[in-house]
């Protein structure tokens, strides 16, 4: 009778063990949206839930998303990393922007391409221990192009193609370009991959916070200049702003006005652009997938080519994991 109880329990012991595993397998998705540079902080919060032994059963990323997603799924651990992110430079970073004459796209995606298979080597989705998945966008029709199996060095660059900055990839007789152009928060990707429990990590600010830091910087540039005037100059200008109010005339008694509103830059035009178009798509699929946390690191005050700040960058998303770690015990475990 004894034998047989113990028998009993062994055998209850060893189902509910295993019941158990099975509900946790692939219950937590990690969502990791794109974002350029900005898109570094999701090292940061990778290193965050790690130290607070929260698991990471899925992956979906798109864009800087899927690169840091993909190293991660392929075993490469946050500190290794973290000391990639150390050894850039702004001279990496130029000679990675160095332009290729007579291509599609800004950058040599051949260079990229090679540099990621160094790090991952040829590994495919399909066999990674934690399951994992990319977006991207076909460029002639603009839908979604969903990648969980295939060479992970291909579904990263067709993630990562940035219209005019990269090339589109061709696979599969598809053109494909960057996947924030279709979905920015891969959070519907992950429900598709039956994750249980989301979290979701949104790199992206609103443009209005970007324009902000842009307008603070540009007032910054515009005092500077001013101080640099002589003083006749400067003289010259006051006068002139006084005679032009004097004379009914709308200009400012602040010669710095015009400085302040001088057009923006090549850059902060196309990539606030890019930002306007994402922030617009992430929001509208945010009222129908919404993650159980969302995770919005505090990085507009980087630009989107600043990899060579990635320490800082790293640091906001390590950060915004900290703060919200109650709200994650809380809903996720």
């Amino acid at each position: 009778m004894l034998l047989h109880n113990l028998y009993f329990v062994r055998c209850a012991y060893k189902y509910f063990g295993d019941y158990k595993l099975a509900v946790r397998k692939n219950q937590i998705a990690l969502v990791l949206g794109s974002g350029g540079a900005r898109g570094l902080a999701h090292i940061g919060v990778i290193k965050a839930l790690e130290e607070n032994d929260i698991p990471i059963d899925i992956i979906a990323g798109t864009s800087i998303g899927a690169f840091i997603g993909g190293l991660y799924a392929c075993g490469i651990d946050v500190n290794k990393m973290e000391n990639i992110i150390a050894k850039v430079d702004k001279l990496m970073v130029a000679k990675f922007l160095f332009p290729k004459l007579f291509s599609p796209g800004f950058i040599d995606s051949k260079r990229v391409a090679e540099y990621i298979r160094t790090l991952i080597g040829d590994k495919k989705i399909e066999n990674l221990k934690i399951p994992f998945a990319t977006v991207s966008t076909n460029l002639i029709t603009g839908e979604q192009i969903v990648f969980k199996k295939g060479s992970v060095v291909d579904a990263i660059m067709a993630s990562i193609a940035i219209p005019a900055i990269f090339e589109p990839v061709f696979l599969n007789n598809r053109y494909l370009i960057d996947g924030g152009l279709s979905n920015p928060l891969p959070i519907s990707v992950a429900m598709e991959m039956k994750a249980h429990k989301i979290i979701a990590v949104n790199v992206s600010p609103n443009p209005k916070r970007i324009a902000r830091k842009i307008k603070t910087q540009k007032q910054e540039e515009a005092k500077l200049s001013f101080k640099k005037l002589p003083s006749m100059f400067t003289n010259l200008l006051n006068d002139y702003t006084w005679f032009s109010s004097k004379n009914g005339s709308d200009m400012k008694k602040d010669p710095r006005i015009e400085i302040r509103n001088s057009a923006p830059n090549l850059w902060n035009v196309f990539f606030q652009s890019f930002s306007i178009s994402t922030n617009n798509l992430m929001a509208q699929q945010l009222r129908y997938a919404k993650p159980d946390i969302l995770i919005s690191p505090k990085v507009e005050d980087f630009d989107m080519l600043e990899f060579y700040k990635g320490h800082e960058i790293i640091n906001c998303g390590y950060n915004s994991v900290q703060k919200a770690m109650p709200e994650i015990l809380a809903n996720i475990i």
